[in-house]
């Protein structure tokens, strides 16, 4: 019988940036724009997130809250709107 596949629940930066499929620096970006939340373990060099609240604030649970200039492009993009925002 195959294994389960194991997801992990606490992610430590390039784990996290690789699973949303962003470079290391634009999550830093968004960590300091706020438009993801800090992390929730720091304990010395170990600093990891917790995935689940990274996914719920990427799926919209308060990611309004939070202006990213970078998304903002993107959905202007996606409405086909060219001009940067302001």
């Amino acid at each position: 019988m195959p294994r389960a596949q194991i997801h992990p629940v606490f992610v430590d930066r390039k784990t996290a940036a690789e699973m949303l499929m962003i470079s290391v620096d634009t999550f830093d970006t968004w960590l300091r724009a706020g438009f993801i939340p800090a992390a929730h373990i720091e304990r010395g060099q170990i600093v990891r997130w917790h995935w689940p609240s990274l996914e719920d604030r990427l799926a919209g649970m308060g990611a309004e809250k939070h202006h990213d200039p970078s998304v903002e492009g993107v959905r202007n993009v996606q409405k086909g709107r060219r001009h940067a925002a302001a």
